[in-house]
C-alpha cells in the first residue's frame, strides 16, 4: 500500500518541481532579452513588473552608467509636473507606504518631498518595488530635516501648509480648503506629525473616521484620499474662475 501511493507522489512532485523550473526559466530568459515575453495584456513600450523584479535599473536602462537606483535621483521636475500642489511627507516609517504615495504622486502628476529622518535608506529595495517602474515620473526631493524643509519651502513663490491630522475639526473635504501651491503634510505612521510641523502649519484639517476599532488610516491611504480631494478642488477652481476662500484653521 505504501508503495502504491508514494510513487504517485513522487512523480507527481517531480512533475511540479520541473513545471517550477521551466516558468522560472522562461522568465530569467525574458528579462535578458529587451521585448521578449510580452503577453497579449502587456502595452507596447511598458517595461513589464516582473522585468523589475530580476534586472536592475543599469540593466534595463543601458544609459544608467551603472548607477546604483535611489529616491533622490529617481526624477527632476517634469513639464508635465502640476505647479500647485506638493505632498511631503514628515519622517515616513515604513518604505512600501512611501513607495505607494510614490506611485500616486506619479499619477497625479505631484511633486513628493521626503522629510528625513526616515525609517528606511532611500535606496530601498523594498521602497522601489511598492513604486513599482513609476519612479521615473515621480518629481522626488529629500530634505536632510524639518528645518531644511522649511526653509526650502519659504523660498518658493507661493504655498501654504496644509496639515492631516486627527486632532483638527475641520474636514478635509470643506469647500475652500486648498488653494493653488498648496503643500499636504502626512506625517509618520506612528507618531503622526512632530510639533514643529503643527505649528507652522497654515491650516489642519482631518479626514474622519470610527475611532472605535482603528486608532489611524494607513498613511497611503491617507496621502491619496488628501491628494485626489485637494486635486478635485484645485481643478474646480481653474473650471469655474473663482478665487480661492481662505479656510479656517
Amino acid at each position: 500500500f505504501s508503495q502504491n501511493v508514494c510513487c504517485p507522489l513522487a512523480v507527481f512532485s517531480e512533475r511540479i518541481c520541473c513545471r517550477l523550473m521551466r516558468s522560472l526559466a522562461r522568465g530569467l530568459h525574458a528579462a535578458r532579452l529587451p521585448g521578449a515575453g510580452l503577453g497579449l495584456c502587456q502595452r507596447p513600450g511598458r517595461v513589464p513588473f516582473w522585468r523589475h523584479r530580476y534586472v536592475s535599473r543599469s540593466a534595463a536602462d543601458p544609459g544608467s552608467s551603472n548607477v546604483a537606483w535611489t529616491a533622490e535621483s529617481a526624477g527632476a521636475r517634469k513639464e508635465w509636473q502640476r505647479d500647485d500642489l506638493h505632498v511631503v511627507l514628515v519622517h515616513p516609517q515604513i518604505p512600501g507606504n512611501a513607495g505607494s504615495i510614490a506611485r500616486t504622486c506619479a499619477a497625479t502628476s505631484v511633486a513628493l518631498h521626503l522629510v528625513r529622518p526616515l525609517g528606511f535608506e532611500t535606496d530601498s529595495t523594498m521602497l522601489k518595488r511598492a513604486g513599482l517602474d513609476y519612479w521615473d515620473f515621480v518629481t522626488c526631493k529629500v530634505h536632510d530635516d524639518w528645518d531644511a524643509f522649511y526653509h526650502f519651502f519659504k523660498q518658493q513663490e507661493r504655498g501654504r501648509l496644509i496639515a492631516f491630522s486627527k486632532f483638527s475639526n475641520v474636514s478635509y473635504t470643506a469647500p475652500g480648503t486648498y488653494q493653488p501651491g498648496d503643500w499636504l503634510l502626512f506625517g509618520a505612521e506612528t507618531t503622526g506629525l512632530p510639533p514643529e510641523a503643527h505649528k507652522a502649519a497654515d491650516s489642519i484639517v482631518k479626514i474622519p473616521m470610527v475611532e472605535t476599532h482603528v486608532r489611524s488610516l494607513n498613511l497611503a491611504v491617507s496621502a491619496g484620499v488628501g491628494t485626489f480631494e485637494a486635486i478635485r478642488q484645485l481643478d474646480e477652481l481653474k473650471t469655474s474662475g473663482l478665487r480661492p476662500k481662505a479656510s479656517a484653521q
